[in-house]
C-alpha cells in the first residue's frame, strides 16, 4: 500500500539519504563517478534540516507498506525573480523503488499541495543529461524553459535546465 507523511526536520538524515543514493545510480555518466563514489549519505542534512525548520519549504515521503521510499521538498520559490512560484527542490527515490509509478505519486501530491496553497505556476530544475528525468516531468506537465545554469561539481560543469508548469 503506498501513503504519504509529511516530514520535518528531525527526517533530515531519512531524506539525505534517500537523495545520496538516488544521486548515486541516478547520475552515473551525467556527475564525475569520483563525486558520486565519495557522495556521503548525509550531505544533505544541514541543508535539508534548515530548509524544513525555516518554514519555507515542506517535505513529503512517499511510503510503501510503511517503508519510506523516496522524499520530496517543496514551497516558495527560491528565485526571487519567480516570487509567487512554486518550486519542487528536490524530489528522489531509492533506487530499488524506481518504475513502479511511486515518483508520479509523489510528484503528483506535492504538486496538488503546492496548487492548494496558491501556486498557480510551477518549477523544477534538473540536470540537462538526465534523459529520464526530462521524459518524466514532460509526463507530468512541466516543460523545458529557457532558463540554464551550470553547477560545478566534482571537477566538471553540470549544467541545468528548468522545467516549468503553469496552472491547470
Amino acid at each position: 500500500m503506498i501513503s504519504f507523511r509529511e516530514g520535518d526536520s528531525r527526517d533530515a538524515a531519512l531524506i539525505s539519504h534517500i537523495n545520496a543514493t538516488s544521486w548515486r545510480k541516478a547520475y552515473r555518466g551525467i556527475i564525475p563517478q569520483h563525486y558520486l563514489d565519495r557522495l556521503p549519505d548525509e550531505y544533505w542534512v544541514p541543508s535539508v534540516r534548515a530548509w524544513l525548520d525555516s518554514g519555507r519549504f515542506s517535505a513529503l515521503i512517499v511510503l510503501e507498506d510503511k517503508k519510506p521510499q523516496g522524499a520530496c521538498i517543496y514551497g516558495r520559490s527560491r528565485d526571487e525573480s519567480l516570487a509567487g512560484w512554486g518550486e519542487i527542490v528536490s524530489l528522489y527515490l531509492l533506487p530499488e523503488a524506481r518504475r513502479r509509478g511511486l515518483g508520479s505519486r509523489l510528484l503528483e501530491e506535492a504538486v496538488s499541495r503546492l496548487q492548494a496553497d496558491g501556486y498557480a505556476r510551477l518549477f523544477v530544475w534538473s540536470f540537462e543529461k538526465n534523459l529520464p528525468a526530462d521524459a518524466f516531468y514532460r509526463r507530468h506537465g512541466f516543460f523545458p524553459s529557457t532558463d540554464r545554469e551550470s553547477v560545478p561539481l566534482g571537477g566538471a560543469v553540470i549544467h541545468e535546465r528548468r522545467y516549468v508548469k503553469a496552472g491547470d
